[in-house]
């Protein structure tokens, strides 16, 4: 069934939704795919359940959700939600009634689509932490941390969009605040004036050498890089953002090469 509703999710969405930023359907696939290998764990599934379909079932669903319906515009996501739920129908019947395919995350112990409401914890105030870096936890705050410390430590990369002022950085801010003692992290700003030479430095210089062809993180530890405003570099002659491509090609091909020596220098755990 997987293969039947992808084919239908991805028509569907070209014709009827539309995105925040323009996708391919290689990536959303490749972004499902990501993100349930991250669901389909030992702590989170037990291979030996009898009711292990059922629950392979929620998680693809879920995953469905956030990667073909991530990326959609708010006009067009109840559509995507009605369409959803129809079609679910012919394989998992038990999912909500009331709410939109958004509203839900699974819960592996009880075996069901659970409200992320009812996963906000309660908010207490702190006098002593700065007002700019309060984080009243809502919805939004829960799930966009569930999902960066579902993927993060299954080594994906995840971009957070939205319009500007909706908190995106603070979120991401205080998931790295409390990503535990396994990671270091930087936060870098990228603006207009970003080159592909500033995001190498940062690399360069944050990163420890292990061998001459080799940088990562303290030995033990993983890097998490914080890309603010990833959006921001100016275009060049030909339409790129060279910032943007050595990060593409920081995460494809895990390195980039020396500029004076050019021989290609590797980089892990990042």
């Amino acid at each position: 069934y997987i293969d039947t509703f992808m084919k239908e999710a991805l028509s569907y969405i070209r014709e009827e939704c539309g995105e925040s930023i323009p996708s391919v359907d290689i990536n959303l696939v490749q972004s499902f795919l990501n993100l349930l290998e991250s669901l389909i764990k030992p702590e989170n599934f037990n291979f030996e359940d009898p009711l292990r379909e059922d629950i392979i079932k929620m998680y693809f669903i879920f995953a469905l959700v956030w990667s073909v319906g991530a990326n959609l515009n708010d006009k067009t996501r109840g559509m995507f939600s009605r369409w959803v739920k129809i079609k679910i129908n012919n394989i998992y019947t038990d999912f909500p009634d009331k709410g939109d395919i958004y509203d839900f995350n699974v819960d592996p112990k009880l075996r069901k689509f659970v409200p992320w409401l009812s996963l906000v914890p309660e908010f207490t105030y702190d006098p002593a932490v700065a007002y700019f870096n309060i984080l009243v936890p809502t919805i939004d705050t829960v799930r966009y941390d569930f999902m960066m410390r579902t993927l993060i430590p299954n080594g994906f990369n995840v971009l957070t969009l939205g319009e500007t002022g909706v908190g995106k950085s603070v979120i991401v801010q205080d998931f790295l605040n409390h990503a535990g003692e396994d990671y270091v992290s930087t936060s870098v700003n990228f603006s207009a004036q970003t080159t592909s030479r500033n995001l190498q430095d940062i690399f360069e210089t944050k990163l420890e050498k292990k061998k001459k062809d080799l940088m990562g993180p303290p030995a033990g530890k993983t890097m998490i890089l914080f890309i603010d405003d990833v959006n921001m570099p100016q275009l060049d002659t030909y339409g790129s953002q060279p910032p943007i491509e050595l990060l593409r090609q920081s995460i494809d091909d895990h390195g980039f090469y020396d500029r004076k020596k050019l021989f290609f220098k590797n980089i892990k755990n990042v």
